[in-house]
């Protein structure tokens, strides 16, 4: 039978897929994120969604202050609890602490609630992203929940090995370009770190639906105009791969560390 190692397995597994992108580039001003993600099954959503609130309130009943996670649900039924740390050493403090949070749940409860996730996905992938603010244009914007803007566009750029220095100006220039403009809406921008397949940049940007996003969208390129367009091209000549997807935050899936 499966069990789900919700934090466990994510925490051992990545350790052994290392593929770090501008690894060295800038360490300061920048944050890591652990980033487990489930392909669920559409039939066993509920099931899931169920056994990640028994697991969240598990957590809260009993205190632990070792972890806390948001979860983010993009389309086609994919989950991902993304998990802050401080750095490599608060990284490999995860299997220390692993071990306490198991013996504050008790190690039956601990099994039965990892036991609820059994059939609910067969496959899953965990990696890190590292979280550049110097490269987000107001890399605040849409995180305040009273802001309602939970709704996330991203966007996935693979790019050509060896042209990491290129996208790094690149990305310079876009920031700048939405400075210029005085654009109201931020975007955050994410490097791959552990454990993604190729050199990746990822651009997160917060709305409030998917009406918002399409509207919005067309308001900036209409700002920016022909010089998007000019920035777009050599963005696209050093990537190998291009995707998007859409998402929202739960919030009411996840969990913050007890006070």
């Amino acid at each position: 039978m499966k069990t789900k190692l919700f934090l466990i397995t994510f925490l051992m597994s990545v350790f052994f897929t290392i593929n770090s992108l501008f690894a060295q580039d800038n360490q300061n001003n920048t944050s890591l994120f652990l980033i487990h993600q489930d392909q669920v099954h559409p039939y066993m959503s509920e099931k899931y969604e169920s056994a990640l609130k028994n697991f969240r309130d598990l957590l809260a009943k009993n205190n632990v202050d070792e972890m806390s996670f948001t979860v983010a649900q993009q389309e086609y039924f994919t989950y991902s609890a993304v998990i802050p740390v401080n750095d490599y050493n608060g990284l490999a403090k995860h299997f220390g602490m692993s071990g306490e949070m198991i013996s504050k749940i008790g190690k039956e409860n601990f099994s039965n609630a990892m036991k609820m996730f059994d059939g609910c996905y067969d496959n899953h992938k965990n990696f890190i992203l590292r979280l550049r603010n110097d490269l987000s244009y107001i890399p605040k914007y849409g995180l305040d929940p009273k802001e309602g803007l939970n709704f996330r566009h991203l966007d996935y750029l693979h790019i050509i090995p060896g042209k990491e220095d290129k996208m790094l100006e690149v990305l310079k220039e876009w920031k700048d370009l939405y400075a210029k403009h005085n654009i109201k809406n931020g975007y955050r921008v994410y490097l791959g770190d552990l454990g993604t397949d190729t050199p990746m940049v990822l651009f997160v940007g917060h709305f409030k639906d998917r009406a918002s996003w399409v509207l919005e969208s067309g308001k900036i390129a209409e700002i920016l105009g022909d010089e998007q367009k000019t920035l777009l091209k050599k963005t696209f000549s050093i990537m190998q791969k291009f995707e998007h997807k859409n998402g929202t935050m739960r919030p009411d899936l996840a969990y913050t560390k007890s006070k």
